[in-house]
């Protein structure tokens, strides 16, 4: 026993573990959740147990309307069954659908909630509220019971809705002090544990810290904790820990200091040839090594930003897709030696025919496309026309001939139709491969290429 004693006067996480003892609020909250979900669900169960009881009021009423077709009489005692406090809908189903009835809130077909007038007909949403639209059924079918017939004849069935806000309002009270009684508990649990852990641990703590702060950080000391409530605990154990680290640290410190002036020329000169290295990097992702032009990447993330902007300032903005024309006959004819010259001037063409806020990048193989800020389709198609004749006029020198090459292009101006750069390109692309279908060395508008297609 006094060693047992003895040692819960050394150790603080006894003295915490006893004072909280410990875990209760959890068990607390647990029971809690329990005793509600319980209570939610014998609620539920006395709602259903007294919608069975009604077929026996109004089953018999019900199948004689449905068997006189008497509508007025089916309508009159389902508003009564409505009325009733447990019930928000009713839906009659009969055999021939001639007496089909709803009022309130019932399911479709679908198993989606409808709301119907007194009449029957369509209404907006009736119930609001948590649990308004948590339907819950039972169903009873109903028979005529008449002296000309042996047995029972079926009619159809009758539907009865109720939901989980009646379920809430009936124990809305119960709910409120089981609520109540466990914030209360929690409230004074927490106190207890703030009180105790701020006496044994808290205040010891914070002048441990305080005493830590005030240390020189070049050149620490060993620091001493008053703490008179025992004689050893592990407060204690790590000030002592502390303090044979910080006999360590300044015996290294020295050593430290020089390491440390090492590392750092070592890490400039690192820092300087990785830097290097990103910066090379960056521009082999996003620039294409044969044109110096944005590849495909690039013009994309780019392009998003241009398109962006232009839809949030609603300017204008085209797009115009580019394909050198016979481009594999070139190269099997010349050599890839050649294709890749006429690829170079074909670019630096377009760099020097265009603006520089014009984004230009090359998609892939002989596949070019541009983006123009602030240009609708008909400036955007004169500057195709534009780049179509230079590039036309180019002339390159194989041998003794002379190499010439052409190319078709497609624009499309940006809609609200084509919002994401993948759109603008494919209808650019349509309107390319007109040009390209209807002889090359064209420039399509794609709303000129649309126009002609809907006329046909």
């Amino acid at each position: 026993m006094q060693s047992l004693l003895n040692h819960y006067r050394r150790s603080i996480a006894l003295h915490l573990l006893l004072v909280i003892f410990g875990v209760y609020f959890l068990v607390a909250v647990l029971v809690t959740v329990v005793q509600l979900y319980k209570e939610y669900e014998n609620t539920k169960r006395e709602f259903y147990d007294e919608i069975q009881t009604l077929p026996a009021t109004f089953g018999k009423g019900i199948s004689e309307s449905v068997w006189t077709y008497n509508q007025e009489l089916l309508q009159s005692i389902l508003q009564g069954m409505y009325n009733l406090p447990i019930v928000v809908g009713v839906k009659v189903k009969s055999l021939d659908h001639k007496t089909d009835f709803q009022i309130g809130a019932v399911f479709n077909e679908q198993h989606q909630v409808e709301y119907y007038t007194s009449k029957g007909i369509p209404t907006e949403q009736a119930l609001t509220g948590l649990g308004s639209n948590a339907l819950f059924e039972h169903e009873f079918p109903i028979y005529y019971q008449g002296p000309a017939f042996d047995q029972n004849i079926s009619l159809g069935t009758v539907t009865l809705y109720s939901n989980d806000q009646l379920v809430f309002e009936r124990l809305k009270y119960g709910f409120i002090l089981i609520l109540v009684n466990s914030i209360i508990k929690t409230c004074m649990l927490w106190i207890i544990i703030y009180f105790f852990i701020n006496k044994y641990l808290g205040k010891p703590l914070k002048e441990f810290t305080f005493k830590i702060h005030q240390q020189d950080t070049q050149s620490p000391k060993p620091i001493d904790l008053d703490i008179n409530w025992t004689d050893e605990n592990e407060l204690l154990v790590l000030k002592d820990s502390y303090n044979q680290m910080i006999e360590r640290v300044n015996k290294k410190q020295l050593e430290l200091l020089n390491l440390n002036q090492e590392l750092d020329e070592k890490v400039k000169v690192r820092t300087r040839d990785l830097e290097r290295a990103k910066e090379k990097a960056e521009q082999l992702a996003y620039s294409d090594p044969l044109t110096k032009l944005c590849n495909r990447r690039a013009f994309f993330d780019s392009g998003k930003q241009l398109l962006n902007q232009a839809n949030n300032n609603e300017s204008l903005l085209s797009l115009i897709m580019i394909d050198i024309d016979n481009f594999k006959s070139l190269n099997d004819t010349y050599g890839h030696a050649m294709g890749d010259k006429a690829l170079i001037v074909f670019a630096d063409k377009l760099k020097n025919s265009l603006r520089s806020t014009d984004l230009i990048g090359r998609l892939g193989g002989e596949e070019f496309a541009v983006i123009l800020p602030n240009i609708g389709e008909d400036e955007a198609t004169n500057i195709a026309q534009s780049l179509r004749l230079k590039i036309s006029q180019i002339k390159l020198t194989h041998e003794q001939s002379s190499v010439h090459f052409t190319a078709s292009m497609g624009v499309i101006e940006n809609s609200p139709q084509s919002s994401t750069i993948d759109s603008l390109l494919a209808q650019a692309d349509k309107a390319l491969y007109f040009s390209k279908g209807h002889g090359r060395n064209q420039v399509t508008a794609y709303s000129t290429m649309a126009t002609a297609a809907a006329s046909q």
